[in-house]
């Protein structure tokens, strides 16, 4: 899949070749104001298929380990380290 930056003025100017590009399915369209990405233009297929939130959310779970020392009920920091 290509990706194409274009400011909007560009894109403005050939608006219905860039939409004919992302409609086929190959193309991503960057718009940029000022150098800055403002928006993305992308094919609705290309869009369900970008993963959300909830796909990720818990897949770290068993991943960490804890040393044989870790008390899991211990206070994260002691007071002594913090100034009120």
């Amino acid at each position: 899949m290509i990706t194409k930056r274009l400011s909007v003025s560009e894109f403005k100017a050939h608006c219905t070749e860039e939409i004919r590009a992302v409609e086929k399915g190959d193309t991503v369209i960057e718009l940029t104001r000022h150098g800055k990405k403002v928006a993305v233009v992308t094919s609705p297929a290309a869009a369900d298929s970008s993963p959300d939130l909830g796909s990720w959310i818990g897949s770290g779970k068993g991943t960490v380990r804890f040393g044989p020392d870790h008390d899991p009920h211990a206070p994260a920091w002691d007071a002594e380290d913090w100034e009120s």
